[in-house]
């Protein structure tokens, strides 16, 4: 029953009918050859919930999620594909970014995206690859799915690197050392770890300020 309220799974080809604007959407997508398992829609789901729960503590005020939290996303393609197809020209970013395209024709979505702001995460990966946020958007490979799931070590770990790139997806950059925010690599000491004022009050006034209520 709690997958049930966690996640919602769209086959190949399928278009889920749209929720209410102003939420972040959150998407498994598993490739056609990666099977099944109810840990990848309930970690991310819990993962997402999490942040939401930390933006809250921080801004007094946090994003919508929509029920069910995880929309899992069939690919049309073999893991293989995600992580060996070139898509740009640093490697970091094939998994991703196929993904993403996917995931912006089979959704209807845009990049960015002023009705939603989109997670998306893969159960692909690929060599050097990784991830990252920006323009209201969150898109993560395999081993953050995997930490999501629980099998990748501690989970304030995913925990934090979620609240990060949700702040980047929120217009946030990078801080440039590590000062305890999120935004440096002080996320990694999650839950000890805080927004400082001028990045509250970036996110409050930012492109997708008006998504938190």
């Amino acid at each position: 029953m709690i997958g049930l309220l966690l996640a919602l799974t769209l086959p190949a080809g399928a278009v889920a009918a749209a929720p209410p604007e102003k939420t972040v959407r959150v998407y498994w997508l598993r490739p056609h050859d990666v099977q099944y398992d109810q840990r990848y829609p309930d970690g991310i789901a819990k993962v997402v919930q999490e942040a939401q729960r930390y933006y809250e503590r921080e801004l007094g005020k946090t994003f919508k999620l929509n029920s069910p939290v995880v929309e899992v996303v069939t690919g049309d393609h073999n893991r293989s594909w995600y992580e060996n197809t070139p898509n740009g020209g640093d490697r970091y970013w094939w998994a991703v970014f196929n993904m993403q395209q996917e995931l912006l024709r089979k959704m209807n979505l845009r990049d960015p995206d002023r009705r939603w702001l989109n997670v998306g995460e893969i159960s692909a990966e690929g060599p050097g690859a990784g991830g990252g946020g920006g323009n209201g958007w969150v898109i993560l490979s395999g081993h953050d799915a995997d930490g999501a799931a629980g099998i990748n070590g501690p989970m304030n770990r995913w925990y934090g690197g979620m609240v990060h790139e949700l702040g980047h997806a929120f217009g946030l950059p990078d801080s440039s050392f590590t000062d305890g925010t999120p935004m440096s690599a002080s996320f990694y000491n999650y839950p000890n770890t805080h927004f400082n004022e001028q990045q509250k009050n970036a996110i409050r006034n930012g492109p997708y300020g008006g998504f938190l209520s």
